[in-house]
């Protein structure tokens, strides 16, 4: 039966490296035409605002279906497939008081550990100066260019990020246990940013928001989490362009306080509250076999032959192979 219930998970893994690879694909054939076609209408009528405006709002777009295209396709694949031998135990789902306390811890550590990715990649030479100038630099002169940036970089990757990430992939795993689908949601929410710069710190986000999508048991606290901390960092760019720098030091150590003494008073909460806290690991409820008896969960060693299906390891070299492009192009151009 153990092998029945490998296979099963393994076929799920398939199905959620090919929603990867979807994602990972759709970005790259349509953020590819939008650049063609935008190339094509600048030569006709030249770099004009509107023409500017338009393409700005087509990333956007992008953006959004690349991200939900892979969460349908995911869904309807699901439809067909076998269902899990396991059922998740019901455990009691996280008052708003709880959320909010894994909210804040969430937000203070996934600040720290961006500065800690931030530090340890410019060991190796200047990395992020490198990204600062070919992928992270915008224009933001003219007031809709601010409006659509701040649409890019903090509401869209807010919502469809969290769809995908959470909402799918995370809340297919569970049957699996809390912990395995957290973790696995972490690792591929990281993959997918392709990004040394990025791979420490958005493990470590992926960590925080499956926690707290998985104890709330409600998307709209992850989304919420991930929108103010990519909000914060935009509006950030934004008074770093538009302002002096003296308003954006005042800006930066604000929100560094805030983000600080929130998370300090939620740490002491969780402390406080651990001893009576239940357990971040919970058991699962095993469906019987034919025979009536108990099914074993998965061991493992068990777990991750599955999870390294052949379309997860396609996905996992891409993302890889995509890192290591960047890091070469660095030294290159840098």
């Amino acid at each position: 039966m153990n092998k029945q219930n490998e296979k099963i998970y393994g076929s799920l893994m398939s199905r959620i490296a090919i929603a990867m690879m979807i994602n990972q694909g759709a970005l790259l054939v349509l953020a590819t035409a939008l650049g063609y076609a935008e190339t094509f209408f600048i030569k006709i009528f030249n770099n004009s605002l509107l023409i500017d405006a338009i393409f700005r709002t087509g990333e956007c777009a992008v953006y959004f279906a690349s991200f939900t295209i892979p969460v349908v396709i995911f869904n309807f694949m699901n439809k067909n497939a076998d269902r899990e031998i396991y059922e998740p135990l019901e455990s009691e789902k996280a008052s708003v008081f709880k959320s909010l306390v894994i909210f804040f811890i969430g937000l203070g550590a996934i600040t720290l550990t961006a500065y800690v990715n931030f530090y340890l990649v410019n060991i190796f030479g200047d990395y992020s100066d490198f990204t600062q100038e070919y992928f992270w630099n915008v224009e933001l002169d003219h007031a809709y260019q601010v409006v659509i940036y701040f649409i890019y970089a903090a509401i869209i990757p807010a919502v469809v990020e969290e769809l995908l990430f959470r909402k799918t992939v995370c809340g297919a795993l569970t049957v699996y246990g809390k912990t395995t689908a957290v973790i696995i949601s972490a690792v591929l929410f990281a993959l997918m940013h392709a990004n040394i710069e990025q791979l420490l710190y958005t493990f470590a986000a992926g960590l925080f928001l499956g926690w707290l999508y998985v104890e709330s048991k409600n998307i709209i606290y992850p989304i919420l989490l991930h929108f103010i901390n990519n909000g914060v960092s935009a509006l950030g760019d934004i008074i770093y362009e538009k302002c002096s720098p003296s308003v954006y030091n005042g800006y930066s150590s604000a929100t560094e306080l805030v983000i600080w003494a929130a998370m300090g008073i939620a740490l002491l909460v969780f402390l406080i509250d651990i001893l009576k806290s239940k357990s971040f690991i919970h058991p699962l409820r095993l469906k019987p076999d034919e025979n009536g008896e108990e099914v074993a969960p998965l061991t493992l060693s068990e777990r991750m032959r599955g999870f390294f299906s052949p379309a997860m390891v396609i996905f996992i070299i891409y993302s890889v192979a995509t890192m290591i492009f960047y890091v070469f192009l660095s030294t290159q151009l840098g």
